[in-house]
């Protein structure tokens, strides 16, 4: 029976070609650490807001644009773009949003790898903090960031010439109905959903995945004409 050195096998390892997804990403192999981590940031958010109590944990956290309870966060405090989208108004609110990104992170994570995924989110998540104070409406919760998975996800089942109707029928309902809402009554279930929130992470998601496919096109083109 043969015996394989470690420095050999290290070696070999490292002259190993990485596996790329069907989209043109350096695959990530093993469960997507990053939506475990996003989901656990969440939750460890919530208990914090539940031990110094929620109703101060939101003035603290939240995104309040036009200067409500005194705060001009814009200048002085601009953390809150990011920690607003961590702070969460009641179980379900969380529970939900969770369970979207954890569905979306069990697609997108293993395809795109840890580090793009990670800045889609990131980027979707200040997206929505953008609409949400150029529009003047205040909003907590992960639900913008989740739009720009969720928008990204299209944009993906479009590229490999997959059904994305589904997709576009989502964002339509949680972008247009709370929308409609300020406007009907009967609406009223859509009540509280911040629309300006997953319209701008919608559309930074959708951007930023452009932009990562215009590099994997790039990259493709420049390899094509090496070999030509």
């Amino acid at each position: 029976m043969g015996v394989l050195c470690v420095d050999c096998l290290n070696e070999a390892r490292s002259q190993a070609r990485p596996l790329r997804s069907r989209l043109g990403f350096t695959m990530t192999a093993g469960p997507p650490r990053v939506t475990y981590a996003l989901i656990g940031l969440n939750v460890a958010a919530y208990l914090y807001g539940l031990v110094i109590g929620q109703g101060q944990w939101l003035t603290q956290w939240g995104l309040y644009p036009n200067d409500q309870f005194g705060i001009f966060e814009l200048g002085t405090e601009p953390y809150r773009w990011v920690t607003a989208g961590f702070a969460h108004v009641g179980l379900w609110h969380i529970g939900m949003n969770m369970l979207a990104l954890w569905q979306m992170g069990q697609a997108l994570e293993p395809a795109l790898g840890r580090w793009r995924f990670l800045g889609l989110y990131a980027a979707s998540l200040l997206g929505s903090s953008l609409a949400i104070v150029l529009l003047g409406t205040p909003a907590v919760g992960a639900s913008g960031a989740i739009f720009g998975l969720l928008a990204a996800y299209g944009i993906v089942l479009r590229r490999l010439n997959l059904p994305y109707t589904q997709v576009l029928v989502i964002a339509a309902i949680f972008i247009g109905g709370p929308l409609l809402a300020e406007f009907v009554p009967g609406l009223g279930i859509f009540s509280g959903l911040s629309w300006q929130g997953h319209l701008g992470g919608a559309i930074v998601g959708a951007i930023t995945m452009l932009v990562m496919f215009r590099g994997v096109d790039r990259r493709e083109a420049a390899a094509r004409a090496s070999r030509s």
